[in-house]
């Protein structure tokens, strides 16, 4: 299903996105679903959306904050009084959230099962020294992130976060999008597919300098986790489907409608209403960091208050724009100008990683397209 006046853009992303990688688009323009197709696999299969996650946990949070539980701006420790430890007591829970707490990990490294159970790894982080001095810098706090979320969301609700997501964001949106998956919708995930070996061309475009080397942050927090990509791949941080312990950072399964949908429902865009105030919307989404990512090791990323913003190389939208791309070339975001909610999926990891290098043509027919009908 797709309005015909975006026909170029569905034929785009056709010729762009070959079958065998299997992939989903879907956008909603002013309220209305322009686009919902798919190139080698069913528009409804879940996929595993990766830190796609984390903008789903995000929404879910900004309504505990919407609904007066949590001030971004007070320390932690106002709702987590152990995180106080070495040190710790005047980050603020908006640092916390944009990677600027220097709690990617610990020293001593976490495990994988530690990431899965409830409260463990919190604890272990909550316990530990900051490996830089908050609010110094910033480094990608990728799966501490949907970990502090749930802790915090536990603290003020009793909930986790995505037990919060579960009953106040996705039931209330209908969404396809799940933050662990119940039992009964196994038989829609579409396993993922291993990247192919990047061409030349690829490597010369995204491939990072020839004298790179991993600085300290990067290869500490990435030495422990999981491959992400390959025959013999380790999928258990991501794909796990139990309703309780699908990671809220990176353990989402949703079909590209279901992404959309979700941030559709959040802004409200040509409706009535939506899930969050338009005042919640701006705060999340207002640029806190941009720069050197000391755990990416690299100088061009964005991030508001939870969510990715768009930069150099995350060309999504205008400086009103929010989102979060995922490790095997997920992507949704929404921009208020033109009105954009888009959702993308992916089932084979895309090189360099991130959001999918091939969407970008794609993401801006949909903004002229959708700019010109203003």
């Amino acid at each position: 299903m797709s309005d015909s006046q975006y026909q170029e853009v569905v034929d785009l992303f056709a010729s762009a996105i070959p079958e065998e990688d299997g992939a989903q688009l879907s956008v909603f323009v002013g309220g209305k679903q322009v686009i919902n197709t798919s190139t080698g696999v069913d528009p409804a299969s879940l996929i595993n959306v990766f830190s796609c996650s984390k903008a789903l946990s995000g929404i879910a949070f900004a309504h505990i904050v919407q609904s007066g539980l949590i001030n971004v701006d007070d320390p932690v420790v106002t709702y987590w009084p152990e995180f106080g430890a070495k040190g710790k007591t005047k980050i603020t829970v908006r640092q916390l959230l944009s990677h600027q707490a220097g709690l990617p990990e610990t020293r001593v490294g976490i495990k994988n099962s530690q990431w899965l159970t409830d409260h463990e790894a919190a604890n272990l982080l909550a316990a530990e020294r900051p490996l830089w001095a908050p609010g110094k810098a910033f480094g990608y706090h990728g799966l501490s992130i949907g970990t502090f979320m749930s802790e915090l969301a536990f603290r003020v609700t009793g909930k986790t976060i995505q037990q919060y997501f579960e009953e106040n964001v996705r039931k209330p949106s209908g969404a396809q999008a799940f933050l662990g998956l119940p039992e009964s919708e196994h038989h829609r995930v579409a396993p993922l597919l291993p990247g192919k070996i990047p061409s030349a061309e690829q490597l010369k475009a995204y491939g990072p300098p020839e004298n790179f080397v991993p600085g300290p942050y990067n290869a500490h927090v990435f030495a422990g986790l999981a491959p992400t990509a390959g025959p013999e791949a380790d999928y258990s941080l991501t794909a796990t489907r139990g309703m309780v312990f699908g990671h809220p950072a990176a353990g989402g399964l949703a079909s590209a409608e279901g992404l959309a949908t979700v941030f559709q429902w959040a802004v409200g865009y040509g409706q009535e209403n939506s899930g969050l105030d338009k005042d919640v919307i701006e705060d999340f989404s207002q640029l806190q960091v941009n720069g050197f990512d000391l755990v990416l090791d690299t100088y061009n990323m964005s991030f508001g208050t939870i969510f990715m913003k768009p930069c150099g190389a995350k060309p999504f939208g205008s400086i009103s724009a929010f989102g979060h791309d995922g490790a095997a070339g997920a992507m949704v975001f929404a921009d208020p100008v033109g009105e954009i909610v888009l959702g993308y999926t992916v089932r084979r990891f895309t090189y360099p990683g991130g959001m999918d290098p091939r969407i970008r043509p794609i993401v801006k027919a949909i903004q002229k397209i959708a700019l010109a009908a203003k």
